[in-house]
């Protein structure tokens, strides 16, 4: 099964505030489906046990009786048939829980991986006792393959472009005692309106 998911790993993947919400809305909404799916193999497993109680009796009438011998056999039949369709249920939702788990560690999201699943054809796949799938590395790569389009890439991000400082227009390049110690007056003026800064005064003196 895979990992619960958390904002805190979400946020280590670099996801933000609100990619992190529709991320852990989405995969309530998967886990919902999936709880829905065990509520109805719950239910299909009280009709077994239902149908086993009904063939053990029969079972018991038929050793009394043969008139209950094609009944009893047909109940039978009926009932293999039903165990059947109902490990086939399992295996599929075995399948595709197992599937599932191959496209998020891809990097596609619960929603695309949904819609992936429908139209999936997982005849040709297999399962183990614990749930993986057989092959899982060529279905891994396979996936890399087939659904790249869908596959979420985390966007690289480059240095910030570094703006150098604007130049001040009261940068001082003289001391006021400097400039003021000029004889020649059109001389000191051109001076002050260099280094507006240290006389208090604007830029449009």
């Amino acid at each position: 099964m895979a990992a619960s998911l958390s904002r805190k790993f979400l946020a280590g993947l670099g996801l933000s505030p609100e990619q992190q919400d529709a991320v852990v809305e989405q995969h309530q909404a998967v886990l919902s489906d999936v709880k829905a799916e065990l509520e109805e193999l719950r239910a299909a497993q009280t009709d077994i046990t239902a149908v086993q109680k009904q063939l053990d009796e029969a079972n018991k009438a038929a050793k009394s009786s043969s008139v209950y011998k094609s009944e009893l056999e047909d109940l039978r039949a009926e009932f293999d048939a039903y165990k059947q369709k109902q490990r086939a249920a399992e295996t599929l939702g075995a399948k595709k829980a197992a599937y599932t788990d191959l496209l998020r560690q891809a990097g596609i999201s619960d929603k695309r991986a949904a819609s992936i699943v429908k139209i999936t054809d997982f005849d040709g796949m297999e399962v183990d006792e614990n749930g993986k799938l057989a092959k899982a590395d060529e279905l891994s790569t396979a996936i890399q393959s087939d659904w790249a389009d869908f596959i979420q890439r985390k966007e690289q991000v480059g240095a910030p472009t570094v703006t150098p400082p604007a130049t001040n227009p009261n940068a001082t390049t003289m001391t006021k005692e400097q400039i003021m110690a000029i004889k020649d007056t059109a001389k000191r003026q051109a001076a002050m309106k260099a280094n507006p800064g240290l006389f208090g005064i604007s830029v449009d003196f």
